[in-house]
């Protein structure tokens, strides 16, 4: 091969044609800079894991037994005054716009007023008076739950007794 110049990558043939060799280069290699971030594959792959495993399991927990809840009734379905209102705050138990702190008291104002709604109710056709029981938001619940008791534990005539709450906003 006299008078074919050898060069670094790349081959002479018989014909003084040069042939280029891809593998070789006369560039040096430089390895990539070393990478410290975390490989959030793994990650992603154990959080879908936990994921599939708490959508099996969730529905198998327990909630409780199953129970019969009682028909929504609203105040519209019956007419003016065969309905008695209670409001319970910090001061006492209220029927209308009178203040009880007592039982007895309470109990004869609150079954005066019921058997006057319990006529009224008759006359539209319907069983008796509901009683609405409101609580206030910041009053304790053991007020409200001592006027609950002392209105079941009379002897007084209504057709149901009512919570009132308030919906939402966005309903």
């Amino acid at each position: 091969m006299a008078g074919a110049t050898h060069r670094r990558g790349s081959s002479s043939t018989k014909h003084g044609k040069h042939r280029h060799i891809a593998y070789k280069s006369d560039h040096t290699v430089k390895p990539a800079p070393t990478n410290s971030e975390i490989n959030v594959t793994p990650l992603v792959d154990v959080c879908l894991v936990l994921l599939i495993i708490f959508m099996v399991v969730t529905p198998m927990l327990g909630r409780g037994i199953d129970v019969q809840l009682p028909l929504l009734v609203s105040a519209s379905q019956h007419k003016e005054g065969d309905q008695v209102f209670i409001s319970v705050n910090d001061d006492g138990a209220w029927v209308e716009t009178d203040v009880y702190t007592e039982k007895d008291l309470f109990m004869s104002r609150l079954e005066e007023d019921l058997k006057i709604a319990a006529g009224k109710a008759l006359a539209n056709d319907d069983k008796g008076p509901l009683l609405f029981l409101k609580g206030d938001k910041g009053t304790d619940w053991g007020k409200v739950k001592t006027v609950m008791e002392w209105i079941t534990s009379s002897n007084a005539q209504m057709q149901d007794i009512a919570l009132v709450v308030d919906l939402p906003e966005n309903t």
